[in-house]
């Protein structure tokens, strides 16, 4: 059954769900004209690619032989590149085969082919078919994702990256469903995830899967190894310290948690504004990696929960971010028809809190506050009012929570519990 005749089903059996459907759906449509006219008005930003520069930047820095990462004076390394170094390879066929103005405008319609086919087969392998036309429309649909716009006009790798874990989250469906060329499927999901993990390593939680398949987490080490192997072999021991040295740069800091008030288009902070947050964020890890471990037949939940954990746990995000969080999205809508008491109205709930993030924050701390002054008092609150925080929250709940019905205790703790609870009946009788 393809998309639209699903979609036209349930307009009988959830009325209200496919009014909310429709609604998000022409939201979507309709946002990159919304952006046209929020650039015309100068709030939204330009089509500019200014991360890509430093990318063509660092593959220049390469060929010349140059260290790739450049400090500033102050001996941090903003506005220099920032990613490890076998990823220059990434960027190197683009800066080599294209001038300048050319090569940012592939780079970008390389990224969006990559998001949008790892989410066709994403949506293939929960058994769902796409038309041609449905294809097409899902292509302007995730152009008027705003936080992938937003990604896609700074010339970042959010397309990339979110189309690889699409990919990911495809093997895992296929490898669980045990498909035809199962292992290759789990070597895919392995080596995609392992890829994207590296690439950014804030994307480590989308790596959750990988502890419920020796196959996945097989292919997963197996990429990391080459990637590492290639990387020192091309790029030598010192450009990798100094990398270490990028990245306990980017540690400190990313420790800090400006104002909501002081608004960029790319401002996201969940956590950061908390006392102890990195503690939060740890015993957060853990819990998904316990879920992960402890849950049965829960491979499209613990994927679920895994990408959507992405920009609630890493130390340091961006709105653009939330690309990333679209498989979970998807794999969410997919699990939530399944389940007898499901609730496929959340995840689109949450995609919408994704999808008016920047713009909606911009909106509470700056118009209302221009408008209604006395609104400014609530200014150390501000945190609290990010609609991305509420909605990335919502989708990794959902998440937790279905992950959680499947979760197993083993054996000695339900015999522990047991023992407990018979001791406390024969106090009871004594």
């Amino acid at each position: 059954m393809s998309a639209l005749q699903a979609l036209q089903r349930c307009r009988r059996e959830r009325p209200r769900w496919t009014a909310l459907a429709v609604t998000t759906l022409a939201i979507l449509l309709a946002w990159p004209a919304v952006d046209w006219w929020l650039r015309g008005i100068e709030i939204a930003p330009q089509f500019r690619f200014w991360d890509f520069g430093a990318y063509g930047n660092a593959v220049n820095r390469w060929q010349a032989g140059e260290p790739l990462y450049v400090r500033n004076e102050n001996g941090g390394f903003h506005g220099s590149y920032l990613y490890p170094p076998f990823s220059v390879l990434l960027f190197y066929p683009f800066v080599a085969l294209f001038e300048p103005d050319t090569t940012r405008l592939v780079w970008s319609a390389v990224s969006v082919g990559v998001m949008w086919v790892g989410l066709q087969a994403l949506v293939a392998s929960l058994g769902r078919s796409l038309s041609v036309p449905e294809r097409l429309l899902g292509l302007l649909a995730l152009l008027g994702f705003q936080p992938f716009l937003l990604g896609v006009k700074m010339g970042q790798t959010v397309g990339v990256t979110g189309g690889l874990l699409a990919l990911a989250g495809a093997g895992v469906m296929n490898d669980a469903a045990g498909r035809r060329v199962r292992g290759a499927w789990a070597t895919l999901a392995g080596a995609a995830t392992a890829g994207v993990g590296l690439l950014k390593l804030p994307f480590a939680p989308a790596g959750a899967h990988l502890l419920r398949s020796k196959r996945r987490f097989a292919a997963a080490v197996g990429t990391g190894v080459v990637l590492l192997a290639v990387s020192l072999a091309v790029f030598g021991v010192d450009s990798h310290r100094l990398y270490v040295d990028v990245l306990a740069w980017g540690v400190e800091s990313g420790g800090g948690a400006r104002n909501p008030a002081l608004w960029l288009p790319p401002y996201y902070k969940p956590l950061a504004w908390l006392p102890g947050s990195i503690v939060l964020r740890l015993v957060g890890s853990a819990v998904v990696a316990a879920y992960a471990i402890l849950a049965t037949d829960a491979d499209r939940e613990v994927f679920a929960l895994g990408v959507a954990s992405i920009t609630l746990l890493a130390p340091l995000v961006y709105t653009y971010y939330f690309t990333a969080v679209l498989p979970a999205v998807v794999v969410l809508l997919a699990i939530e028809f399944d389940h007898p008491r499901g609730r496929p109205a959340l995840p689109l709930v949450g995609l919408l809190c994704l999808q008016f993030h920047s713009y909606g924050l911009k909106f509470i701390v700056d118009t209302i506050p221009h408008h209604v002054p006395a609104f400014q008092a609530l200014r150390p609150a501000y945190f609290l009012l990010q609609p991305g925080l509420w909605g990335n929250a919502l989708l990794v709940g959902l998440a937790a929570v279905r992950v959680a019905e499947l979760v197993e205790t083993p054996d000695w703790v339900d015999a522990r519990l047991a023992a407990l609870r018979s001791d406390g009946t024969r106090s009871k009788g004594d």
